[in-house]
């Protein structure tokens, strides 16, 4: 009976201590997220509105809500979130899809988001899903090149690495 005892405590003490972790976790985590303040909204109707936008260093989300003031029915329609760091440079694209959207209806949106130094977003309603090139650091140099210069490359920096 003793054995039963001891095993509950310690059950219930692994519950606590991994709701106190998680909650200190997020406490911590949040103070990393900074408000992105250059927000720009490319359509006038459908009216897009932003609650908040925020990012951290690697990844961030955008709340908000898109109203149908149309005066009709929207079948299906997309909203487009480019993304752009700090330099102007595009990120990528987020989509939410608007599907059945009706007449003065308000759908509320919360997309998450895994690009680095996010520094604007820009906003906007369309047809379809499209995809635009990112930017490529190696644009121009064809995969042959790569097959050479990359492993020369890892070669290099562990000879700088190692005494």
């Amino acid at each position: 009976m003793g054995t039963l005892k001891k095993f509950r405590t310690y059950f219930l003490i692994f519950i606590a201590a991994f709701i106190v972790i998680g909650l200190l976790t997020k406490l911590a985590m949040r103070e990393n997220f900074k408000d992105v303040l250059d927000n720009e909204i490319k359509c006038e109707s459908p009216v897009i509105s932003i609650g908040e936008n925020r990012a951290t260093y690697s990844h961030g989300y955008i709340k908000g809500t898109v109203t149908n003031n149309t005066g009709k029915h929207l079948p299906l329609k997309y909203l487009q979130i480019d993304l752009y760091d700090k330099d102007g440079m595009y990120l990528g694209t987020e989509y939410k899809e608007l599907k059945y959207f009706n007449v003065d209806e308000t759908i509320s949106f919360d997309i998450n988001y895994t690009y680095s130094n996010v520094g604007k977003a820009v906003l906007d309603i369309t047809d379809e899903m499209s995809k635009k090139e990112r930017y490529n650091f190696f644009k121009g140099i064809d995969d042959n090149q790569l097959k050479i210069a990359l492993p020369i490359a890892g070669l290099l920096v562990f000879y700088t690495i190692l005494p």
